[in-house]
């Protein structure tokens, strides 16, 4: 009888695994009328998934900061793919580039997918070396670029009962030291896609969050954040450089790619690119999407353990205080 109820626990697994990939691979059919307008795409993730939807017939809108960038797009996509000029930060700019795709779109036809990708990351450090230009420089793009162009791309989206993609991050639901201005802006994009998914849950239009580990992109690069790190220091005041000297002699000394860092720092940045793709495409998408092996294996784990003990993993080794009171743990 015991192996009669594990061969039949084993057919259920078997058969629930092949129901699944059949849900979630199912696609929504006609894609060459599903328009997509997707920001950040002179580089990385967002250039990705332009590339890759233009070759599964998609018509893309692909928003670039740069002309140089937006040229390089164009000479390896199809003439389905558009480029648009646009800076999220720039008012003008955001009403431009939605008057740029009203005029592209066939007559009484809105969005399918708006897919708010740009980001930056440009400081690494404590947040004593930070200013609070440092906080709204971040804030600016990743989360009132990412409101900006949704605000204004939304009545497009809703004619299509479409799907609202915003790229988040792991760090936005478990903050990361050194990464504190990014991890803010993260958290509230994770928020904002929240509350407004649930606003527009019966309108037809879903809201869907693409949460990223570490991947070896240029916003990860080790030489560019030692840099950063190092040049927020050198601006903080004399104090400041007294009580956090041992770390950064540590920063200075030590900053380089481990084995750690290897295996938490995933190699393919495809597999961002795949997620915002079923996020856009799927018949049935997921809500959020973990991706990487950190985000899956590691933040997920911690995001369910108590404040306490992430404090206790996660926390930094130095500086210490001279007067500390002995810890209660």
């Amino acid at each position: 009888m015991f192996w009669f109820y594990v061969w039949l626990f084993f057919c259920f697994v078997f058969l629930w695994r092949v129901f699944e990939q059949f849900y979630r691979n199912k696609r929504v059919p006609n894609l060459s009328t599903r328009y997509v307008f997707i920001t950040g795409c002179d580089t990385g993730f967002g250039n990705l998934v332009a590339r890759s939807l233009d070759a599964k017939g998609v018509p893309v809108f692909a928003g670039c900061l740069t002309e140089e960038s937006a040229m390089a797009l164009r000479d390896v996509c199809s003439s389905r793919l558009k480029t648009v000029q646009l800076d999220v930060t720039n008012k003008e700019s955001v009403q431009n580039a939605l008057s740029t795709v009203k005029e592209n779109l066939p007559e009484n036809q809105g969005l399918w997918g708006l897919v708010n990708n740009a980001g930056i990351m440009p400081n690494f450090c404590p947040t004593e070396f930070l200013t609070v230009g440092d906080f709204e420089t971040v804030s600016s793009v990743n989360l009132f670029g990412t409101i900006s162009v949704t605000l204004v791309f939304l009545p497009l989206i809703r004619k299509e009962r479409g799907r609202i993609v915003n790229v988040s991050s792991v760090v936005g639901r478990c903050g990361i030291p050194g990464c504190t201005d990014y991890s803010v802006s993260k958290a509230a994009v994770r928020m904002f896609s929240s509350c407004l998914r649930r606003e527009l849950y019966r309108s037809g239009v879903k809201v869907h969050t693409i949460e990223p580990g570490g991947f070896a992109t240029q916003i990860t690069n080790m030489n560019r954040l030692q840099e950063a790190f190092l040049k927020s220091y050198k601006q903080t005041d004399d104090e400041v450089k007294s009580f956090y000297s041992v770390i950064v002699q540590k920063v200075y000394n030590n900053f380089k790619p481990s084995r750690h860092h290897t295996f938490f720092m995933n190699g393919n940045p495809r597999m961002v690119s795949d997620a915002m793709e079923h996020a856009i495409l799927a018949a049935h998408p997921n809500s959020s999407y973990l991706v990487g092996n950190d985000a899956r294996y590691v933040f997920r784990f911690l995001h369910l353990l108590p404040e306490r003990i992430v404090d206790l993993l996660m926390a930094w080794p130095d500086p210490r205080g001279k007067e500390s009171l002995p810890r209660i743990f």
